[in-house]
């Protein structure tokens, strides 16, 4: 059922697309890219079922979740241009990328995916159940995107950010915006300023969560058996920021020195491994994704009565817990 519901918000989607005026080529250039179906029903495999948190929480929250499909497609739409622009940015030539022309081309789909969006939130002021509080939501919306804006001009513009930037940045960039899909979807449930700050403190943690674990994705290279490696993309890591929060300073010269070689080397990748188990960066991030979990989850306890939809938000942050 979970993802049918996610297919339904993909197809609403589609059909606004048909309506909009937009041409044949960019329309099938945005199907591309917006993720439908791709891991079950496992949001961590498949960042559409991600789209069914406003729902989830205006259900947990005694709402009709049916309320939400405008929320719900505008935050889809919103991730996916999020997702492909900061592939761009960061130099990342995907296969989406690729696919699509290139970064310009990519960059052109990406503004036609946040315009999509708004025109989603333009409909919140043409439901009954949703006209009361579209101003506020579409408000929330803008200035949260530009938050994320503001975390990305840091991580584009720094070649190294401290452990405080680090946090700063995640929490702006992922915290923020799943922060945002739990709040709306309160709002449009209850009108309890307490209860939705609950469903919006778990959101944030979540995403928080999540740029966590993909930093510790990003670290799998290192354990590589090759002979030799490409550049090591971690220079803006939480396990860089770790250690050169801790490290003494010779060890951070090294540290920087080596995960700038290109190509990386054996012993070079075997130092970078040494240096980072030695100020514990790993154990350090797992131990952040605990803590997250642990808010994640308190924050929850904190507002929802037992239901389906409350246990769903619990299963999903649970499921990120790491072994």
């Amino acid at each position: 059922m979970t993802q049918e519901k996610a297919i339904s918000i993909t197809q609403l989607i589609n059909s606004n697309w048909e309506n909009s005026g937009a041409w044949s080529d960019i329309i099938e250039a945005m199907r591309l890219v917006l993720p439908v179906g791709e891991g079950g029903s496992d949001p961590s495999k498949d960042p559409s079922q991600w789209a069914l948190l406003p729902g989830l929480c205006c259900q947990a929250a005694g709402g009709d979740p049916d309320a939400t499909k405008e929320v719900s497609a505008a935050w889809l739409l919103l991730y996916t241009a999020a997702h492909i622009v900061d592939d761009v940015e960061d130099g990342d030539l995907t296969n989406d990328v690729r696919t699509l022309g290139g970064a310009s081309a990519t960059i052109n789909v990406a503004n036609g995916l946040f315009l999509s969006a708004s025109l989603f939130l333009n409909k919140l002021h043409e439901k009954k159940q949703t006209k009361k509080l579209a101003s506020q939501i579409s408000t929330d919306f803008y200035k949260t995107i530009l938050l994320m804006s503001s975390g990305q001009h840091v991580d584009i513009t720094n070649q190294q950010m401290s452990l405080e930037q680090w946090w700063q940045v995640a929490e702006a960039k992922s915290g923020s915006f799943f922060s945002l899909a739990c709040r709306v979807g309160a709002q449009l449930g209850i009108d309890d300023p307490l209860k939705i700050k609950g469903y919006s403190d778990y959101g944030h943690h979540l995403g928080v969560m999540l740029q966590i674990i993909d930093d510790l994705e990003d670290l799998q290279p290192l354990f590589s058996s090759e002979e030799n490696h490409q550049p090591i993309n971690i220079q803006k890591s939480l396990a860089m920021a770790y250690a050169f929060d801790v490290l003494p300073e010779t060890d951070r010269v090294k540290l920087k020195e080596w995960t700038n070689a290109t190509p990386c080397e054996t012993y070079l990748v075997d130092g970078i491994v040494e240096l980072l188990n030695r100020c514990g960066a790993g154990l350090y991030m797992l131990a952040e994704v605990e803590r997250h979990l642990h808010l994640g989850l308190k924050s929850l306890e904190m507002v929802y009565p037992s239901s389906p939809a409350g246990d769903k938000l619990a299963v999903w942050i649970n499921a990120l817990k790491l072994d």
